[in-house]
């Protein structure tokens, strides 16, 4: 038998307890005792097949080309040049929404747009072509 004091919305109770079983050890409220995680010892990887080479992504501008490709895939929400606009490198050209967060377009170069090949609200894929600068 032990005696506990207990207190309990601000009130103080005295209580006999009968212990069924001695668990000085531990902590009140401990669950059971266990044994410490040991892991395993590690067993050799069967050697992986070499991965594929990963597929070379289309830049926003082919290379020497004149073509502006779409580097995501999202919905076309502005169109900010008109053909026969002339640009500068890295002016925005027009924004695509990918998962709710603006992606701004911009030409690879400077020169003059001669068509855009978008619309407001167009779902576009990767490497589909938004523009052409000449």
């Amino acid at each position: 038998m032990k005696k506990l004091r207990v207190t309990l919305n601000d009130k103080v109770y005295e209580v006999t307890v009968e212990v069924l079983e001695d668990d000085e050890p531990r902590y009140p409220g401990a669950g059971p005792v266990q044994a410490p995680f040991i892991p395993p010892p590690a067993a050799p990887y069967p050697s992986a097949p070499p991965s594929p080479a990963p597929s070379p992504r289309r830049p926003a501008a082919a290379a020497g080309g004149n073509a502006v490709f779409a580097p995501i895939v999202g919905t076309v929400t502005k169109v900010l040049v008109q053909p026969g606009a002339s640009v500068k490198e890295n002016e925005p050209l027009l924004v695509l929404d990918a998962m709710k967060m603006d992606t701004y377009i911009n030409a690879p170069r400077a020169g003059v747009v001669q068509t855009v090949e978008c619309a407001v609200g167009d779902a576009v894929k990767v490497g589909q072509k938004l523009a052409t600068l000449a």
